[in-house]
């Protein structure tokens, strides 16, 4: 029988990277703006800058209804962490 002690790297008992906590992500702050218009007719455009996701809609393609409906998805999301931003400054 081969001697296969410290063969696993995994049997040293030191954590696993995927043992220790991770600290959680900063959440993001997402907000939706209707404009009456953006470049190129476009319905959506993001912009984004740390800590902060601003999704501009454009009144001719997005309804008040339809904003309501993608906010409440996206702070789902973002309660859950099911989204989550990696800026260059987050802890």
């Amino acid at each position: 029988m081969a001697d296969t002690e410290g063969a696993n790297p995994q049997s040293d008992g030191e954590p696993r990277s995927s043992d220790t906590p991770q600290e959680a992500p900063p959440p993001v702050e997402v907000d939706i703006e209707l404009w009456d218009s953006l470049p190129g007719d476009r319905a959506f455009a993001v912009v984004e800058q740390e800590g902060r996701v601003v999704w501009l809609a454009s009144k001719g393609h997005v309804s008040a209804q339809a904003r309501d409906e993608l906010a409440d998805v996206l702070a789902k999301f973002t309660r859950e962490q099911s989204w989550t931003q990696n800026w260059p400054d987050s802890k």
